[in-house]
């Protein structure tokens, strides 16, 4: 193999800053999982705490979209930060107001 091949092979360094791509889905995955495991709780009769997992998780995807920069929040960033912000934060509250009001 020529020495000019070879070098058209090579990557190029990564820098210190750079994550890998599977690292910038996490908190989508995070959310999703908590999500999944609320509705899974809530097929289980445990409806409140199932609620409850559910609110947290998208709360969590609220603050990891509030906090995180664009590179690293992966799915969760769909819009401009403040309104995914706020709209994550309205629906974690909807879904825990949900789960305190309904009755056991």
């Amino acid at each position: 193999m020529s020495t000019e091949l070879r070098r058209r092979r090579r990557k190029a360094p990564k820098g210190r800053g750079a994550t890998p791509h599977w690292l910038g889905q996490l908190p989508y995955v995070l959310v999703l999982c908590g999500v999944g495991g609320g509705l899974a709780l809530c097929a289980l009769n445990y409806f409140r705490k199932g609620s409850g997992l559910m609110a947290a998780a998208v709360l969590f995807g609220a603050l990891a979209r509030m906090v995180l920069p664009p590179s690293q929040v992966g799915m969760l960033e769909t819009r401009k930060k403040w309104l995914d912000v706020v709209t994550m934060t309205g629906f974690a509250v909807a879904i825990a107001v949900v789960a305190w009001v309904v009755p056991d």
